[in-house]
């Protein structure tokens, strides 16, 4: 026990925010709860794991992922104008790619995420490098609706290229939240001629656990009307089994950061888990950032349905689509 309160003096130390892992055979479920206790006393959550390493080596282990974790979710360098990124997405001034996802066994095509990316002089600019100014302006709603209009103005051409895909495209819990989303969303979905099951709406799992009852109100009006919910970015937010079964969701991503570290022994436990648990809970399992062959064996060894990755494609344009035939099968 003093060995675990050093490591939260550790992580406390280093402000780290997020998912800590402890593997041991050692512990049993007094064991688990005392440890628990601890470390929600630090503001940490816990995700036990059974393994063979000693109490030791497991602790020793949460250390290390904590600064791993510190620096592959480090934020890019690059800063843009608050007031141009607020006026790009205002003024719709952006476009869609759209990334593949792939069974993980026979590699057919299933689904194509549409990614916005704004447009200044020329340029794209990813959304992960202005995440916080369009979260600090309020932006969520206007950005959706752009990337909803975006891709839905060229979908029909979509599907009658590729019929085997569906379609996913992301949402934030803010926008769930607004007392207006219900009219906009039936609105929406009474104008798009689009088959309903087709489209998969993510949401990520920062932004999941919503204390707001309109956000699970607004999740079951989505799946009312027929579409289809999935859990992006899980494993950066507090994960844990319970969590899967408190909204209505068809599928769950696992984050590319773990995905490119499945062969750390906590990674590759907190994968094969998650998968065993969405198996139960009959949702499908998706693998993001896979870019090596031997990650995705991996991720075939470990049960995963589906995968999307630079290793299979990389993000185009509905053009660049349009121009090539991206099936593996």
């Amino acid at each position: 026990m003093t060995l675990l309160l050093d490591i939260c003096e550790h992580l406390k130390a280093q402000k780290f925010q997020g998912l800590v892992y402890v593997l041991s055979e050692a512990f049993d479920k007094r064991q688990d709860t005392l440890i628990h206790k601890v470390l929600t006393s630090y503001g940490l959550d816990a995700y036990i794991v059974n393994g063979r390493e000693s109490t030791a080596q497991a602790l020793n282990w949460v250390c290390r992922h904590s600064t791993d974790s510190r620096q592959r979710s480090a934020k890019p360098d690059t800063c843009y104008d608050k007031e141009l990124i607020e006026e790009l997405v205002t003024s719709g001034k952006m476009t869609v790619y759209y990334q593949a996802q792939f069974q993980s066994d026979s590699l057919e095509l299933v689904a194509f995420e549409a990614l916005a990316r704004l447009m200044h002089n020329g340029k794209l600019i990813p959304l992960n490098e202005v995440f916080d100014v369009i979260h600090e302006r309020g932006l969520w709603a206007e950005l959706t609706q752009s990337t909803l209009n975006n891709a839905l103005k060229t979908h029909h051409q979509l599907f009658e290229r590729y019929p085997e895909a569906n379609l996913a495209i992301n949402l934030s819990a803010k926008e769930l939240s607004e007392d207006s989303f219900s009219r906009r969303f039936k609105d929406f979905m009474s104008e798009a001629p689009i088959a309903y099951p087709r489209l998969m709406f993510e949401l990520t799992e920062n932004e999941l656990y919503s204390t707001r009852s309109s956000v699970a109100r607004n999740l079951l009006l989505i799946k009312g009307k027929g579409a289809r919910l999935s859990i992006d970015d899980y494993g950066t937010g507090l994960s844990n089994a319970a969590r899967l079964t408190t909204a209505p969701f068809d599928e769950v991503k696992l984050d590319k950061s773990f995905i490119q570290n499945i062969h750390d022994i906590s990674e590759h436990s907190f994968a094969k888990s998650t998968a065993e648990i969405a198996r139960t809970l009959h949702m499908k399992t998706v693998a993001e950032g896979v870019e090596d062959q031997r990650t995705l064996d991996c991720i075939r060894e470990l049960g995963i349905d589906q995968v999307q990755g630079f290793l299979l494609h990389k993000p185009q344009s509905f053009e660049q689509l349009m121009e090539t035939d991206i099936r593996l099968t």
